[in-house]
Order: C-alpha cells, then sequence, then structure tokens
C-alpha cells in the first residue's frame, strides 16, 4: 500500500462502545492489561494497537452491542494476533476472570470471545 508522503500509515480502528457505568467499564479493561487514558469526556482504553474508547450512554438502553441483534455475528470487535498470542491471552483473561463466551483451539485458526460488562463481544484469534 503506497504512504503518502509526508504521512504515518493508518492504524487500527477505535472502536466507540456506549457503556452504562464508564468508571466500571474502564476498571474492566485495566484488569485485563489495557491502559486508560481520559479525552474530553469519555475514556480510550488501549493494549499494543487495539483501542475502544468508552463513552457514557444517555440512556442503557441506548447501549445494543450489534452481537445482540438477531442475525448479528458472534462477535462486535476482532483483535487479531498469532496462535501463541491467542492461547497466551485466553489464559490471561480467563485467569482475571473475563467471562469466555466462544472458543476455536484447534485446527489452523485458534480464536476466543469474551463479553465485557456491557455485553459487547470482543474476539481474539490468529493462526500458527
Amino acid at each position: 500500500m503506497a504512504e503518502v508522503s509526508g504521512t504515518k500509515p493508518l492504524s487500527g480502528p477505535s472502536m466507540v462502545m456506549l457503556v452504562v457505568d464508564e468508571q466500571a467499564a474502564v476498571n474492566y479493561y485495566k484488569h485485563l492489561g489495557f491502559v486508560h487514558e481520559s479525552i474530553g469526556g469519555h475514556s480510550h482504553v488501549s493494549r499494543d494497537g487495539v483501542c475502544f474508547i468508552l463513552h457514557p450512554a444517555r440512556n442503557p438502553s441506548d447501549i445494543r452491542p450489534p452481537s445482540s441483534a438477531e442475525g448479528g455475528l458472534y462477535f462486535d470487535a476482532f483483535c487479531y494476533t498469532n496462535a501463541a498470542g491467542v492461547f497466551g491471552l485466553r489464559e490471561e483473561f480467563a485467569g482475571k476472570g473475563a467471562e469466555i463466551v466462544h472458543s476455536a483451539l484447534d485446527g489452523w485458526w485458534k480464536e476466543f470471545t469474551i463479553r465485557d460488562l456491557n455485553g459487547y463481544r470482543i474476539a481474539f484469534g490468529g493462526s500458527e
């Protein structure tokens, strides 16, 4: 992919997630090893190249993760790594009490999915 002169390549997108309790959501992700930064009325939590923007919802009913929609995918965000990363993260997150709602660890593609406090499903996957 060509780089425009004088610019940096794009990095992973940041996903906006509406949350009921911003501080509880921040604490959840910090417990999983994410770094927190407050920015203008909302929070960023990031780890490696992944960033989630946690924004307080005015009404809890506004929180509707796409995975909860009929016919929706089983995840709302997908974070790529390699097979070793999948196994390491799954062990780390399970040890920290994350709710693991999907695991597919056999075959050439390995992945697992967690569900956070607001119902968002974050998948982590990779191959050898």
